[in-house]
């Protein structure tokens, strides 16, 4: 069985995450881009927010002895297969994943439109994870 204790950490660490993104979703594309704190506060929060996707997805999957993911973006295709989430998910899910991996690997490449397009019109794709796996998890 997961650990309820490490699903609600890590749910708990994705809301405050969104939280902290949420607070620079009024701002304009331009204003987005000439702000350095902004930038570096949403691509941090959103690393520290896919990373704990990742990290609930692989616990969920090894607690339940499914098939071992190769690559991480392979985690939302296993956990829709299963039932956790739904299929329109992992196209969404499986993009914030590349997009984490960026930010962990090639900051100076980051694409901060993306980024704010992402702010502005893709988080509920992580509530609706959240919603899914409270609902998996029975929390």
């Amino acid at each position: 069985m997961v650990s309820i204790s490490i699903m609600k950490k890590k749910i708990n660490a994705i809301q405050f995450s969104l939280g902290r993104i949420n607070k620079y979703r009024s701002l304009a594309l331009e204003e987005f881009i000439d702000d350095n704190d902004a930038k570096d506060i949403v691509a941090h929060n959103l690393f520290l927010a896919l990373q704990n996707v990742i990290d609930i997805g692989t616990h969920i999957i090894a607690d339940a002895n499914w098939e071992e993911p190769n690559f991480l973006a392979e985690i939302p295709g296993i956990l829709a297969r299963e039932g956790v989430i739904t299929a329109e998910l992992v196209k969404p899910l499986k993009g914030m994943i590349g997009l984490r991996n960026l930010i962990a690997h090639e900051y100076g490449d980051l694409d901060f439109i993306t980024i704010f397009r992402i702010v502005q019109e893709d988080l509920g794709d992580l509530t609706r994870f959240l919603e899914a796996v409270i609902k998996y998890c029975k929390l």
